[in-house]
């Protein structure tokens, strides 16, 4: 093997690596591995059941990222026994090890606040079931709660 050949293989196998280190790890979808599910429901706000945005926006549901890395939630949804559906956005991914919160009431999205923008209340107080779906419809988590005197949320 000629010295000018050695030294392009060696360049080209260097410059294989280097950018095989500098590549990101894409998101996995939801569905690949279902690590992300619901953790909590706080359906009674502190205070009296006016519908005004700042105490809709203290009615919230939240999901919780268990993997270390990203997951893609575009598309997937989460209803109540009602069937009033949230849509995560498309392109939003939940960085690994991350709580997003999905507040009923209207505002900006954010990194991991998201909003329902609705103008009444969905998680009843009596009691309710969420259940967290897949784009195509099949559910693989749900929180269900019954009313309990002195509670306003429930963990799932």
């Amino acid at each position: 093997m000629s010295v000018r050949r050695f030294r392009t293989l060696i360049s080209a196998a260097t410059a294989a690596v280097v950018l095989a280190g500098s590549v990101a790890i894409a998101p996995l979808t939801a569905s690949a591995a279902i690590t992300v599910v619901l953790s909590g429901i706080q359906y009674d706000p502190p205070g009296p059941d006016v519908r005004t945005n700042a105490q809709l926006n203290n009615e919230f549901f939240t999901v919780r990222n268990l993997s270390s890395r990203p997951i893609n939630l575009s598309g997937y949804r989460v209803l109540d026994a009602a069937n009033h559906k949230f849509v995560f956005p498309r392109g939003y991914v939940l960085p690994g090890r991350t709580t997003a919160i999905v507040r009923t009431g209207k505002n900006r999205n954010r990194a991991q606040t998201l909003y329902w923008n609705q103008g009444n209340y969905i998680w009843n107080n009596t009691g309710d079931t969420a259940r967290f779906q897949t784009p195509a419809g099949k559910t693989f988590d749900t929180c269900t709660y019954k009313a309990v005197s002195g509670r306003a949320r429930v963990g799932c």
